[in-house]
């Protein structure tokens, strides 16, 4: 008798880690039938000769609680080989939603600062974390794996209190209630966004709670073997923000989000990685998101955040003869001598290079030669030094240039290699979030191309279990390996051309065109069977699981 699916003649890598081998994988309706040889017809075949065959990606913090309505295949990710998806994190989320308008209100614009404008409740079609996921299940092509936010739980329990006050034990006890009904409906844990973390959730419902708060409503998903994802990692190098205290008190899994090394404190990421490697030596299982990227900033001259701060910048900056000011030479030369001393107050307090500005958009056709070019490569061209380089192409386009500069965060390579390579590091992308600078749903087939294949970070394998099997088995997924029996989540890929694609040339935001663009070496995805994408193309099938119950191991 046929197997539903055969994909035949690939190197199967089946996540744990260990060495590839080559052989045919058969799949019977939602799992894996047999791995061998010899394993008989299929209804339908892939010939994956010179590709690798290898667990469905795990993609482990997004903001894909909109989007898997408005992209139902589950674009950008899928077509990068993601297979699962964590939404709901941060404590930020469209369900529940909050019934009284105010409160209602306040949701969507949280969710359009944290989100994006793109957030609209007039697309809802639901009310409760429950009709959410009634609304999604068995239409959507990826399984999405969702944690209870906060922020919305507090907005439906104390309205226009959860943005101006503590809880009282009875609004604490229903929203205890309320985590534990998102769990037996199919949550797989708990996340929120502390006081003291980054300054976009600042003001938020979450924000107003107190560590206890927190602890107990985290401890009620622990209840369930869940996890507590939270923001502002940060916090966790910092006593004084209680943060590491109130961790010691939530007993399960822990996931910080974002580890990253921010600017101007490149010690903290070694000091990172050893905090929670001791801390996992004590029984606290904590782990960071890492973006596998050097994060960017997209500026203009009404922005130029790097020379904020600045003395000389500050004495010019706005001013109504700016563009006389920058032709002077000197001027330049003490703005110059000004970054390097980090003089004033700067607001960039860390730099590294001109390398890193690069110009991403120029006005006049004329000037288009230099678009995409960095300001010591202009400085090359013009023979000119770096820093008048910067500013004559400023001035000849009329102030109109957009730059980028590659280094808000993550600027030093060779500590992002270690991050992403620790076993302290889940991947994430962020998918969802902050569209304007944040292009990093190819993150793990950067992880696959650039880091593994460029920067010889690890082997194929070990990049393979880093972005399947690894966060699977932390998450606590039945997901993550090729095994018979296990879910047929699977990815067939060219390890040769595999690519993230999006760090080539970064869009100018992520819509229905960018969210559909095919990275070069995929050549199938398969989610619980079913090929959902294939050559390039997604196909309309929507084999997608959305609950704990189906996501995650029994105990």
């Amino acid at each position: 008798m046929a197997h539903d699916l055969v994909i035949r003649n690939g190197l199967v890598i089946d996540g744990t880690g260990s060495a590839g081998f080559e052989a045919d994988v058969a799949v019977d309706g939602e799992n894996i039938a047999a791995i061998g040889r010899n394993l008989g017809p299929g209804k339908k075949e892939i010939d994956a000769k010179g590709h690798v065959v290898a667990p469905g990606f795990i993609d482990s913090h997004t903001h894909m609680d909109a989007f898997v309505v408005q992209y139902p295949n589950g674009n950008p990710v899928v077509n990068y080989g993601v297979t699962t998806i964590i939404i709901g994190d941060c404590g930020a989320s469209c369900a529940p939603v909050p019934q009284k308008a105010e409160p209602r209100q306040v949701l969507v614009q949280y969710l359009r600062r944290v989100l994006d404008k793109y957030v609209d409740d007039k697309d809802w079609r639901w009310n409760t974390f429950g009709e959410y996921l009634d609304y999604i299940e068995g239409k959507i092509a990826i399984n999405v794996a969702p944690l209870m936010p906060h922020s919305p739980v507090r907005l439906t329990v104390m309205g226009e209190a959860a943005y101006a006050r503590e809880a009282n034990p009875e609004e604490l006890d229903a929203m205890k209630k309320m985590v534990r009904e998102g769990m037996e409906l199919g949550a797989i844990g708990f996340s929120t966004s502390p006081r003291g973390g980054p300054a976009i959730h600042a003001g938020t419902p979450s924000t107003f709670a107190t560590h206890d708060e927190i602890v107990e409503l985290a401890n009620v998903a622990a209840e369930f073997k869940g996890c507590f994802q939270f923001n502002g990692f940060q916090m966790m190098l910092q006593p004084e923000s209680g943060v590491p205290a109130m961790l010691e008190r939530i007993h399960t899994l822990q996931i910080g989000n974002e580890f990253r090394q921010r600017p101007g404190e490149k010690a903290n990421a070694s000091k990172a990685i050893s905090f929670m490697a001791e801390a996992q030596k004590r029984g606290q299982d904590i782990y960071g998101v890492v973006i596998p990227y050097t994060h960017i900033r997209r500026f203009t001259i009404d922005d130029c955040f790097f020379l904020n701060g600045l003395p000389s910048w500050e004495a010019i900056k706005g001013s109504s003869d700016l563009r006389s000011q920058l032709q002077n030479k000197d001027i330049r030369r003490k703005l110059e001598q000004e970054r390097i001393a980090a003089a004033g107050k700067p607001e960039f307090p860390e730099w590294h290079g001109w390398d890193r500005v690069v110009f991403e958009h120029i006005e006049k056709p004329e000037l288009k030669k230099l678009e995409s070019k960095n300001a010591e490569e202009i400085a090359r061209i013009t023979e000119k030094a770096p820093v008048d380089a910067f500013f004559d192409t400023w001035l000849e386009d009329d102030l109109q240039s957009r730059c980028v500069y590659y280094g808000l965060a993550n600027a030093h390579r060779e500590l992002l290699g270690e991050m992403i390579k620790s076993d302290t590091g889940l991947i994430g992308t962020d998918v969802g979030a902050h569209l304007d600078r944040f292009f990093w749903h190819g993150a793990p087939t950067k992880v696959l191309g650039y880091w593994r294949r460029e920067k010889n970070l690890f082997g194929l394998e070990e990049a393979v279990h880093k972005v399947t099997g690894f966060p699977a088995q932390r998450l606590r997924l039945n997901r993550g390996l090729l095994k018979e029996g296990m879910p047929a989540d699977i990815t067939v890929f060219d390890a040769d051309k595999i690519d993230d694609l999006v760090s080539k040339k970064l869009p100018d935001v992520i819509d229905a065109q960018e969210v559909k663009r095919h990275p070069p070496g995929m050549k199938a995805v398969a989610v619980n069977g079913k090929i959902v994408v294939e050559d390039g193309q997604c196909h309309d099938v929507f084999p997608g699981k959305v609950r704990r119950q189906q996501l995650c191991k029994a105990n």
